[in-house]
């Protein structure tokens, strides 16, 4: 197997996928955001730390969101739902990708379209619909010189291994609260 594949060291992935087998702490990470409303649906996200065994790996720099005019926004940034469904696609070509690496497959093309729909009627509360997005599709385009035979086993590892498709796809808890005054 070559040194590197898809962009990754080899032995370093390897060496990522040992340590958490045999230091599973090691593998739970904690990631923090602040989130800063400015008007209408214009805010900045900014990634702060990422944490892994006490230690805190720090994030500079800012996320914009926004919807276009015809939303009700100023067109300064991605809506939510676009900043969303890319997580997802960003998430589901970077497992791909290392599934792909995993398996010493080397991949020449790699492109993930997303789509989803919503019905605005229930974010305005007008009918009982959910207000979430539904009829979300990945279509993935992959290429591979050698293994593209395999390019079904990778897309079905990643459907399993992805934290974002996971999470989109398998209810969660999810705890809000109000801070208090003496919080902020």
């Amino acid at each position: 197997m070559p040194k590197e594949l898809n962009g990754w060291s080899v032995e370093a992935l390897r060496d990522a996928v040992n340590e958490v087998e045999a230091r599973p702490e090691a593998g739970l990470l904690t990631w923090k955001s602040r989130v800063r409303w400015d008007g209408g649906f214009g805010l900045d996200v900014r990634p702060e730390s990422i944490e892994q065994l006490g230690t805190a790996m720090p994030r500079h720099f800012t996320l914009r969101g926004d919807h276009p005019p015809e939303l009700l926004g100023q067109n300064t940034g991605p809506t939510a739902i676009e900043t969303l469904l890319a997580a997802l696609g960003a998430c589901m070509a970077g497992t791909f990708a290392a599934q792909a690496t995993a398996r010493g497959i080397e991949l020449s093309r790699l492109e993930v379209e997303v789509e989803g729909r919503i019905d605005l009627s229930g974010f305005f509360g007008l009918r009982p619909v959910a207000p979430g997005i539904s009829d979300i599709r990945l279509t993935f385009d992959a290429e591979a010189e050698d293994g593209a035979e395999r390019l079904p086993e990778v897309l079905e590892a990643t459907r399993a291994l992805s934290p974002v498709f996971d999470t989109v796809t398998t209810a969660r808890h999810v705890e809000t609260r109000l801070a208090a005054a003496g919080e902020r």
